[in-house]
Formats: C-alpha cells, structure tokens, sequence
C-alpha cells in the first residue's frame, strides 16, 4: 500500500508518503483487503503528531493496483483544505 497524505500544523503544510504492508489470508478477498488496509491507515492517522487534512492510499495485490481509498478529516476546516489542494492542483510555479 502507499499511503500519502497532507498534514499541517502552525500555518505550515507539508505532505507525506509511505509505503506499508497489510496482511490478509485471501488476497482475492478485496473486502478483506479493504478493511486490513483501513486498519493500518487508522492507525497511522491515529498515531500522527500534527492535523491531517487528507489522503489517499493505493493498494496493490501481487505488484497491481486493485483500488484506492481517498479520506478527509471532516473535523479540520473545510476552507484549509480547499486551499491545500487548490495549492497542489495548480499548473503554475508555486514557492514552498
């Protein structure tokens, strides 16, 4: 699985990836994939240190992708978010 997602903290906003394993018994369960990886996703969300705004997680089976679970925190302001990812989808040069 590849996790990524937007944090901030202080005005500050920064970005995040990682790369984590989920284990099922039946890997062609895709229901059981999908929970094992909203497990381990909760729990790193639940373990960061600064507020997270969004995400998305991409999970493969056996080196394909199978789906993608996309998240926002419905408890951080709407209007930050809106902003970060306008931010992010924006074609022009941006100074960070």
């Amino acid at each position: 699985m590849q996790l990524m997602y937007t944090e901030t903290q202080d005005g500050l906003v920064e970005t995040s990836e990682f790369e984590m394993i989920c284990w099922v018994k039946d890997s062609s369960d895709l229901e059981a994939v999908q929970d094992a990886a909203n497990s381990v996703i909760e729990d790193h969300l639940d373990e960061a240190k600064n507020i997270i705004l969004f995400g998305e997680a991409r999970i493969f089976v056996g080196g394909s992708p199978v789906m993608s679970i996309g998240f926002r925190n419905k408890n951080a302001d709407s209007d930050e978010i809106e902003s970060v990812i306008d931010l992010l989808l924006s074609e022009e040069e941006q100074i960070h």
